[in-house]
Parts: C-alpha cells; structure tokens; sequence
C-alpha cells in the first residue's frame, strides 16, 4: 500500500512537471541548448516510465539488472547535462553578447557626471529593460524570449520593491544605463507572494505559467536576504551597450554606502562562477568569495564593513 502511495504522488508530480516544463521548453528552444531543454523534458518522462508500471502491481524494473542500469544511466546522462549547464551560463551567453557589442558604435560618456539614486516610478521601465538584459538567459527561459515584453513584466514587479531599486542614470538624457536591486531587509516592504505578483503576471502569461510563478518560483527567487546585520546585492546589471564604463562599479559603491549607512555589517551576494565579468568587478570592489562548496556553479561574495 504505502509503495503504491509513493508511485501515485511521483506521478502526479512527474505530470505536473511535465505540465510546468514542456511550455518552458518551447519558449527556450532556440535560447537554450538542446541537450538542456532535452534534459529538462526527459527528467518527468523518466520518473513516469519508472513509477506508472508500480500503479497496476507491476514490480518493474524488477531484479532485471538491465533495465535497472538503464535507468540509472539514463538520470546520470540528465544530471550531467543539467550540471553543464549551470556551469556554462551565463557566461558563455555574456561573451556571446560582449562579441556583438563589439558591432554597435559605443557613445563616450563621462562617468563623473553618472547620477545614481533611488528609483522613481518613471524609472521602473528602464530598470526592467536593464534586468532582462543582464539576466535573459533564464528570464527568456521562464517568460518566454520576447525580450521587450520581459522588461515590461520585470518593470511591474520591481513596483512591489521600487524602494529597494537603484539606478544609474546618464544627466543629459534621462537614459537608465544601469539598474541595482539592494535588499536591506527593511520588513516595511512587501514580500513577494501570489496576492501581488498573480495580478502582474496574469497580464503576461497564460494562468497556468502565472500560477506557477505566483505560487512557487517568484517566492524563491525574490524572496527577502537582506537582514539586520547585512545588505544583500539580489540583482545588478547594466546596459550592453554601456559596459567598460565603471557603471557596475558605481552601483556597487552605492550598494555599500547605503549598507553602512543603514548600519549593516557587511553586503552580501551570490554570482555564477562563469560569470567572469562580475567576479572581477566585485573582486576590486573589495568582495570575499566565501563559498562554503568549491565546486558550486554559484559563488557567495561577501564585503565587511567598517563600524
């Protein structure tokens, strides 16, 4: 009875997965690597083949070692493409990138007149145009690659933490060049949850994909880090077009002057590994890479402060 209860919940849930993941996997077809998106879709496929046989009294694979070591192989083959991956982006899809901004004449700006404040309401659309830009190769896998239709969503989220968002803006234009999300725990701002995103969502996705995101993923992926003791850097980005401009740097000044003031003990964040780019930016800004696992494809930085 109870191996018959484990193979009806692994169902449900391998189906729901399938549910969840087949949208993600077409929206990403031509963002991702096939190996990924195969892995993503064969990983629910495999645990259905593996569970469905245990619903009619089936003792399957049985003692049969082949199919057993089949089965075996066949979640190590996902696990590794899944782990490649992780390692791979988003370094690659940056350096990818870098190469076509190489193309694009790159204005010359003057950094010591860059004006970096806190967001204004106007300034939402443009730091969601930043974020979907830094950060495309998983929100062209979540929300699809309309990328311009992204920052729309981005910039209606970012209203439910418009306090905690940072710009960097050009003077003469108005233009936001670089955008920073710094969480200093400040508890008077709302959390995300499905009552305020599913509103927003709904505008973008089908209901399913909203509820999804409402409920589970956006929960976890903007949950509240910054506490007491530390500012935590969630997102930092800049304009492609404006890289090599010390906007990052400036952003991450910002970051540990409004740390200090709020009397924080240090700032906190966590980036790929092969995200090369940001390690050597917050390596000169004074960031410790404390990781607790050497092999992580995410490294945590942490900066003190002085009292």
């Amino acid at each position: 009875m109870f191996s018959l209860l484990i193979a009806i919940i692994m169902c449900l849930a391998a189906l729901l997965g399938l549910a969840l993941v087949a949208p993600s996997v077409v929206y990403s077809w031509h963002i991702a690597p096939i190996y990924y998106n195969l892995a993503r879709l064969a990983l629910p496929l495999i645990t259905l083949g593996y569970f469905v046989p245990n619903l009619f009294g089936l003792n399957f694979p049985g003692s049969n070692g082949l199919l057993t070591a089949a089965f075996l192989m066949a979640l190590g083959l996902v696990a590794l493409a899944i782990i490649i991956y992780l390692y791979r982006e988003p370094g690659d899809s940056q350096r990818t990138d870098q190469t076509r901004s190489q193309y694009f004449e790159r204005p010359a700006m003057n950094t010591g007149s860059l004006i970096v404040r806190t967001a204004q309401p106007e300034d939402l659309p443009g730091a969601g145009r930043i974020f979907a830009e830094a950060f495309h190769q998983s929100f062209d896998m979540d929300f699809g690659p309309d990328r311009q239709r992204n920052a729309r969503l981005l910039g209606d989220l970012l209203k439910i933490k418009s306090r905690e968002i940072e710009v960097a803006v050009l003077p003469e234009t108005g233009q936001i060049v670089g955008a920073m999300w710094l969480d200093l725990g400040d508890k008077s701002i709302p959390a995300m949850s499905f009552s305020n995103s599913w509103p927003i969502l709904r505008g973008y996705l089908n209901s399913l994909h909203a509820a999804y995101f409402s409920l589970f993923a956006l929960p976890t992926i903007m949950e509240r880090r910054g506490t007491a003791q530390l500012g935590y850097i969630q997102w930092l980005g800049t304009d492609p077009e404006w890289q090599g401009r010390q906007i990052g740097r400036n952003l991450v000044q910002r970051a540990v002057t409004l740390s200090q003031v709020a009397g924080k003990k240090e700032v906190v964040l966590h980036t790929e590994r092969s995200n090369e780019r940001a390690r050597k930016l917050y390596s000169r800004a004074g960031f410790v890479d404390q990781s607790r696992f050497s092999f992580s494809p995410r490294i945590k930085y942490v900066k003190p402060l002085q009292d």
